[in-house]
């Protein structure tokens, strides 16, 4: 004999359909078939203490698996190198690209040196003894005339060509009480300049430079 609600086959016997839970004694087709919920399993056979399941079916979509790219060997994440590291040292040229574009690192107010028409002329500047690496205004309006040594100069030549600068300034730029000044970027100062510096202490200071490599942190 077969339920005649869900065709489950019946054993000689049984009061209910073990799939549909109906009565099957005197099957007549009357017994109204069990209402269900949508989204519900069937009824499974009713055992002590058991429970409606219920399966709810959503659309799978799970994220495409990618996977980032290790870092090389040596690179910055795994060579745990500490704060301690240093920046690879910049050459002479690269100072004199970065004071033109931001001479305020050199002293702050500096400015690049500008012409009657309010254009900046000052870098590279030449004079009638040789150009100036930067000629630059400072915050009380003087001259400031920078030069960036280059490595293994004698500091007699320099500072004879520095001191050669300033006089032409002062003789062909200068105004009426303006001042004239230089500043002298030095990457390994000989061990006999600071006589030099002291000679000439009250019109040109001398400087070396290194590059530092700081982080900061990105505001949000």
């Amino acid at each position: 004999m077969h339920c005649k609600l869900c065709n489950t086959r019946i054993s000689p016997g049984e009061r209910t359909c073990p799939n549909c839970g109906a009565d099957v004694r005197g099957m007549s087709g009357s017994h109204p078939a069990p209402k269900r919920t949508p989204g519900r399993l069937p009824p499974s056979p009713r055992g002590p203490g058991a429970r409606d399941a219920e399966l709810e079916l959503d659309e799978v979509a799970g994220p495409t698996a990618s996977h980032a790219p290790e870092p090389a060997s040596g690179s910055a994440s795994g060579s745990g190198s500490g704060s301690g590291s240093t920046a690879p040292p910049m050459g002479p040229a690269g100072l004199r690209s970065l004071l033109a574009d931001q001479p305020e690192l050199l002293e702050p107010g500096l400015r690049v040196y500008r012409d009657e028409a309010g254009a900046p002329v000052g870098v590279d500047y030449a004079t009638g003894v040789g150009s100036i690496d930067l000629l630059a205004t400072d915050g009380r309006g003087n001259l400031v005339a920078v030069v960036v040594s280059e490595k293994g100069r004698g500091e007699e030549d320099l500072v004879a060509e520095v001191l050669q600068r300033i006089g032409w300034l002062r003789k062909h730029l200068c105004e009426a009480r303006q001042q004239v000044r230089a500043i002298v970027l030095v990457e390994e100062p000989p061990a006999s300049l600071p006589y030099a510096a002291a000679a000439v202490a009250d019109t040109v200071s001398f400087k070396t430079f290194r590059v530092a490599l700081v982080f900061e942190d990105v505001e949000i």
